[in-house]
């Protein structure tokens, strides 16, 4: 993953809509889910976001480094002050909620289901390729 500035206008392009729900989406623009982006950070005027993506896009504008003047919005409670250990934190979030239950790997190996278990392997397998490591 890496982390990427988005402007409003650009993400409802992205996103296919603006905020007056008047601009006919482009059936050419490809959908979101392609960019793999995650919200964490907000202008204080919400005129431009910081996110996690794993595509790249013009909409999205790389960073090398982390901008000045965001507002961390991924987990509020975690405070508002992006870092790169709090991008590290975020993707760990991500992928310890989108594995699969260990309960289903220790059943698999009680039963001495091969198949079962192999199935959970390759789920774990996309959940890091779904949410890579982050790097600069």
């Amino acid at each position: 993953m890496f982390l990427c500035k988005v402007t409003t206008e650009n993400l409802n392009k992205i996103y296919n809509s603006n905020s007056a729900n008047t601009k006919k989406p482009d059936p050419t623009d490809p959908p979101v889910e392609d960019f793999g982006l995650v919200m964490i950070g907000q202008a204080p005027d919400c005129s431009s976001y910081l996110a996690l993506a794993t595509k790249s896009n013009p909409a999205l504008v790389k960073q090398s480094s982390i901008p000045e003047g965001y507002d961390f919005i991924f987990r509020q409670s975690w405070g508002l002050i992006i870092n790169e250990d709090i991008i590290n934190r975020v993707v760990d979030t991500l992928r310890a909620e989108a594995y699969p239950p260990i309960t289903d790997y220790l059943d698999a190996k009680v039963k001495g289901d091969t198949a079962q278990e192999q199935a959970y392997l390759e789920a774990c397998l996309a959940v890091k390729a779904k949410y890579p490591k982050f790097s600069w």
